[in-house]
């Protein structure tokens, strides 16, 4: 494919590609099923095995329902459910299972497809009213078949008809007000006023059936929704498929309240954010525990090889696999899983095959373009050189040289030593930036049998990226099987594998001058970037590359000869025994493995800028998580008032992690990647290991009365050892209690449901291994010995693990058959003992010890809103929305300390004060002239040599903003015409700050246009008049600029000899000391005035001072998801032995809207710490900084087949 391609192209291209892998899936899958599928019909080819004894006939129709799409209408009054039968069926079909069921009996049955409507043999309109006026009609579905047995009512009396078998009835009604009801199971209750009317005829239509919705719960369990005392928020797996997502948490973006997620940068692949409830934390990642099918995975962020993010461990999962995730937020919800909840828990349960009998396949295919579509815009104006506009200086990065396209010419790196013109390349982004690709492909095969179940899938994922030679793939494989071994006994397992690599990921750390994005924008418009795709120099290929510049990487040479590849093997797997003891009680043994291996390797070629012979390195890591876990179930109704459903369980989880880092800083021989080929004295080798466990017993009791109020108890204790023996014990309880308003009061018929809810509990989070004892690292050797030092921070043996204290109170209620769903929920979560290091003085030998200190508090709302707009037999139109506020308070810190600090980027400070709020952005201010009784009393102090100066004394620094979000909303709107669906998700965030350090170098070095001139001014008045009338207009700016054109002042006699007109100014005044006595002199434009270069004016009021002028609104919308989807017709789908089908346009990131137009996106700014050279790890990333973060905005359009057989 060619980069850049027009979007018309692009769509005709995956529409062809698409119809072609339509037309070979289509072929194949047909040959393979031809021989399984037979039947034309569904009623047919469904195939149900049903066991029940002397059980009531309702019991059997509800079990039907369940196993299979088929459903049943029937009038209660007319058919008798409570009738005991005993049937004993294996693979039927529905046809000879209804045959035995009523044999014998005064019922008939009429299949209509899924439909199944049940009437008495005999059924005979009766006139219960013998005077009046005669009225009749016929009563029909929405489809217009006839339904028999609708009982038909005088309303307000007792007087009334059925309709017979083809739904006609007739009755006698007292007057022209009488009011006839219809009703019928299944379908809504309908009220016609008589009038003048004598035919009546009725289209009945379905109802909004109350079903107990059913939520995945701690350590799996599925529970009803309305017992619970806390909120868990569920998505189904086909909300995660809408469109294709690399990332399973990307699909979860704007659809949960409560939660943010953000992507780290802007590669396919990367590490995704996930916060629920706002930190909890000051020391760690803040990220969830995840649990899939029960297998506990820890989702870190700090996955990173050489500046380049691998992704995190929730991104090996496919997504085409999930049945559903559940989200547990509050300490109620996730108590059970005790020190490691204190984040949150994310649940994901995978498919599994159960439910319909007999075999099932299903396809998806997929295939997208990414297509960037939005960059940063440089200046295309002036060229490298950082002296002034009069002189090009190529070597320079900054751009402040010699005016382009203004005719001049000027010797140049690909000139052979002639002066050429001076012209700009304004495309050089787009040149280098080309389209992706992704095509992903997923086959699972399933079914259910007499004996059991099973599910397998395979799936593949392979991406090439926007950046020249980087990609990703992914391979899975997941089975999913259970077997009953005895009508009592019965075992399980999952086991979850896969492959994620990549060839090349590209740097994203801004320190590095590997990094792509930011060599791009060093390079000056005056190159031509594709002169530079031949990298190398003619004669020297592997030795030198091609470079416009000594400073810099040419950025061919970065993608294609200095990598970062990867290769992850992860497996999950669980296997489980399920005994059923008695009726009530069952016993439940599993055991889960989360392992992965992970290989990573980094080069550098020969003539790399700051490694001149290259580099190598290599990594391997090894990680391994086992559970044991023994559970006894409880779960007995006493009476038709009281239940129970309790367990008691113990659990041994064991970490294990190893590490093998090799690297060679210098190499012998070019282009010979092998730590062999190290310059002696530049190898490096290290190895870490380290080994947790966790010992725990917990269990829950349930309390259920008269299905009205819920009581649910849970208690775990922990025994962890990374924490003390004297303080390795810990108890996490909670309660919490549901009060079903609807079924305890009467309420007004247009409340469905009603429901209040409380929680009350505790989580905890230890710390990591060995932190309670000094230990030694092993350093570089020096000569023949070792060298062995301790980390700067003092171990405490007396640590204890940080508790997070949880309180919540919601209410849930569903309106009008449930066409409209509210629930709302307040939290305060207090989190105590935060394991912090404080400082010590330097004459300790330490730097800093750990300790427990420290209070935080996270308050916030998270309100739920769902709408049935529109529900009619061809068109539908819902609407999901959801709302979210979190604050995180700072209320109290170790003594002696009075902040805590997350670091300071140019000038910016990320840290909270006792009594502040987590993401608080700091900076130090303009120091000025203190002494009130001068004339200059608020004008900045400068230097000497006339620049600004900041204020140092740390109790100065001033609050200019905080990272969080002030609420975020999502929602998600969702039209259905026949056969046609259009989904969006929309994702808001309002409010925050971040501080753009890429805007802060784009203005120091020239590359936009707000370094053209400083303030703006009146040229025809005097400066120093101007200044002094609006001096707050001026100070913290500069003023000039590059030339005449752009405000630059003339240069005093003597001075900018050969220079153009661009004499610039900081605005203050200097202090000296005439005969002892301190002065101030004026240094407004007049004739004191100390003048500087536009470069160093500039530099002096937006980089070393003023960094507020970088920090920018954070409030985004963004279109995330955009599907069309079109279900196939039922009689294509029977011609291919299809059960359905559909295809899909699609398209992620349609449009985004920022409140600023930085053309940084700020979902992105999130900073990587430490630079991550040498084998380094990224330890973590800092919200609200934004370091070149600055990949292009990318659109992805594409198509999407599902075939199920």
């Amino acid at each position: 494919m060619k980069k850049n391609e027009p979007f018309g192209e692009l769509l005709c291209h995956a529409l062809k590609k698409t119809l072609l892998v339509m037309r070979i899936v289509v072929f194949i899958m047909f040959v393979s099923v031809l021989q399984i599928y037979a039947n034309n019909s569904y009623s047919q080819k469904a195939k149900l095995s049903i066991k029940f004894s002397n059980a009531r006939l309702v019991e059997v129709l509800d079990q039907i329902e369940a196993q299979s799409e088929f459903y049943f209408l029937y009038n209660e009054k007319l058919v008798d459910t409570d009738r005991i039968v005993t049937i004993d069926v294996s693979n039927q079909s529905i046809s000879e299972i209804l045959k035995t069921l009523f044999s014998g009996s005064d019922v008939e049955y009429n299949i209509v497809d899924r439909k199944i409507v049940l009437a008495p043999t005999s059924i005979k309109t009766e006139l219960l009213v013998n005077n009046g006026s005669l009225v009749k009609g016929v009563v029909k579905d929405a489809e217009g078949m006839p339904v028999p047995g609708v009982s038909v009512v005088i309303k307000g009396t007792t007087n009334g008809t059925i309709t017979d078998i083809n739904g006609h009835y007739s009755i006698n009604v007292p007057g022209k007000t009488s009011v006839l009801t219809f009703s019928f199971v299944g379908m809504r209750l309908q009220e016609i006023e008589v009038g003048d009317k004598l035919v009546i005829d009725v289209t009945m239509v379905a109802e909004d059936r109350q079903i107990d919705e059913v939520v995945v719960t701690a350590l799996g369990m599925k529970r009803d929704a309305k017992a619970l005392g806390y909120k868990i928020s569920q998505v189904g797996g086909e909300s995660l498929t809408e469109t294709p997502n690399g990332n399973v948490l990307n699909a979860l973006g704007g659809k949960v309240s409560g939660v943010k997620i953000s992507q780290m940068d802007g590669t396919t692949g990367s590490s995704v954010n996930m916060i629920i409830r706002g930190q909890k934390s000051l020391t760690s990642d803040n990220q969830p525990l995840f649990v899939i099918d029960g297998v506990p995975v820890k989702n870190q962020l700090n996955n990173f090889f050489e500046g380049a993010d691998l992704g995190n461990a929730i991104s090996d999962l496919n997504t085409d696999d999930i049945e559903s995730i559940s989200v547990l937020k509050g300490a109620s919800a996730a108590a059970l899983y005790g020190s490691r909840a204190g984040n949150g828990v994310v649940l994901i349960t995978t498919k599994s095959g159960k439910g319909k009998k007999g075999i099932g396949v299903s396809f998806s295919t997929a295939n997208s373009f990414e297509v960037p579509y939005h960059y940063v815009p440089f200046q295309t104006k002036f060229s490298s050189g950082k002296a002034g506009a009069h002189i090009f200086e190529e070597a320079e990065n900054e751009s402040w040289g010699a005016p382009l396209d203004a005719g001049q010419n000027w010797v140049q790196w690909n000139s052979n030593g002639v002066a050429v013109p001076l012209v700009s390349y304004p495309d050089r982004l787009k040149d280098f930036f080309r389209n992706g690709f992704t095509t992903t492909n997923n086959v699972a095969i399933d079914g259910t049998y007499d004996k059991g179940f099973f599910r397998i899938s395979a799936g593949k994922m392979d991406n090439t990226g926007i950046i020249p030679n980087t990609n990703l793939f992914r391979t899975s494989i997941n089975l999913n099987t259970g077997y009953n071994v005895t009508k009592n006994l019965s075992v399980s397992a999952n086991v979850n594998w896969t492959e994620t690599g990549s060839d090349n990921r590209p740097s994203v750390n801004g320190d590095d001058r590997s990094d792509i994005v930011r060599s791009l924008y060093e390079m000056g418009a005056q190159v031509n970037v594709l002169d530079l795709r031949d990298y190398w120099i003619k004669g020297q290929e592997g030795v030198n590359q091609l470079r416009c510049k000594s400073k810099q990487n040419n950025v061919y040479f970065l993608a294609y000869e200095n990598t970062n590849a990867f290769n992850r093997d992860r497996l999950m797997s669980k296997i489980q025994f399920d005994w059923t003891l008695t009726k009530d009680l069952k016993l439940t043994g599993k055991y889960t493995r989360d392992s992965y291996v992970q290989s990573s390797e980094s080069k550098k070629g020969f003539s790399t800028y700051g490694q001149v012979t290259g580099g190598y390195d290599l990594s391997d890591d090894y990680s391994k998580e086992t559970n044991m876990e023994l559970t006894l179930n409880y779960n007995k109704k006493f009476n038709k008032d009281w239940s129970i459903n309790a367990f008691v369980a113990g659990n041994r989880m064991y970490a294990y992690g190893r590490n093998i880092l090799n690297y060679a800083s210098q190499l012998v021989i070019p282009g010979l990647y092998s730590i062999s080929n190290g310059i002696p004295g530049t190898v490096t080798y290290r190895s870490s290991w380290s080994k947790k466990e966790i010992r725990s017993v917990f269990g829950m009791a349930s309390i259920g009365y008269k299905d009205q109020i819920y009581l649910d108890l849970t208690a775990r204790n922990d025994w962890s050892s990374t924490l003390p023996s004297d303080n390795r014990s810990y108890f996490y309880p909670s309660a919490s209690v549901s009060l079903l308003l609807s079924q305890m009061f009467e309420l007004p018929t247009w409340i469905s449901f009603s429901k209040l809810r409380a929680g009350f509990a505790q989580v905890g989070n230890d710390t990591n291994p060995y932190s309670l004892q000094q230990s030694f690292s092993i350093s570089d050797d020096w000569g023949s010995l070792k060298q062995l030092y301790m980390g700067g921070t003092l171990k405490n043996t007396t640590l204890m693990p940080e508790i997070a204290t949880s309180k919540e109170i919601g209410a849930d209620f569903k309106f009008l058959n449930n066409r409209i769903q509210f629930d709302v929920t307040y939290y305060d979560i207090r989190n105590k003992n935060q394991i912090l290091s404080t400082s010590l003085p330097i004459e300790s030998g330490a730097s800093g010890k750990l300790i427990n200190a420290g209070l935080i508090e996270s308050r916030g709302w998270e309100v739920g809103l769902n709408f049935d707009i529109i529900k009619t037999r061809d068109l539908k139109f819902d609407m999901s929305l959801n709302f979210s506020r979190n604050r995180t308070i700072l209320k109290s810190l170790a003594e002696g300390m009075t902040n805590y600090s997350w670091g300071e980027f140019q000038k910016i400070y990320v840290k909270t004060y006792e009594g502040g709020t987590i993401g608080d952005l700091y900076m130090q201010p303009l120091l000025k002239v203190t002494d009130t009784a001068s004339p200059y009393y608020g004008y900045p102090l400068l230097t000497a040599d006339g620049k600004y100066q900041a204020d140092s004394d740390v109790n100065h620094h001033v609050k200019v903003g905080n990272s969080n979000p002030d609420f975020t909303l999502g929602f998600q709107p969702s039209i259905s015409y026949k056969a046609f669906t259009l989904y969006a998700n929309i994702d808001w965030s309002q409010g925050g700050d971040y501080f753009s350090i890429t805007r802060v170098f784009f203005n120091n070095n020239g590359w936009s246009d707000d370094s053209f001139s400083g303030a703006s001014y009146d040229k025809n008045q005097d400066i120093v008049t101007q200044i002094k009338a609006n001096p707050n207009a001026f100070f913290g700016q500069w003023v000039g600029g590059r030339n005449a054109e752009y405000g630059g002042f003339a240069w005093p006699a003597g001075k900018g000899s050969g220079r153009v007109q661009d004499a610039s100014f900081n605005v203050g005044v200097r202090q000296v000391v005439v005969n002892g006595t301190k002065q101030y002199v004026e240094n407004l434009g007049g004739s004191d005035t100390y003048w500087l270069d536009p470069f160093n004016a500039n530099q002096t009021a937006n980089r070393n001072t003023g960094p507020d002028k970088f920090l920018y609104d954070a409030t985004y919308v963004k279109l995330r998801e955009l599907a069309l989807t079109y279900r196939l017709p039922k009689r294509w789908n029977e011609k291919f032995k299809i059960h359905s089908s559909s295809i899909s346009v699609f398209a992620n990131n349609v449009f985004e809207w920022t409140a600023v137009k930085t053309d940084i996106d700020p979902e992105r700014a999130f900073k990587p710490n430490n630079a991550g050279t040498n084998g380094g790890n990224i330890g973590s990333w800092t919200q609200g900084i934004e370091y070149y973060n600055a990949m292009p905005w990318t659109r992805t359009i594409g198509m999407k087949l599902n075939l199920d057989f």
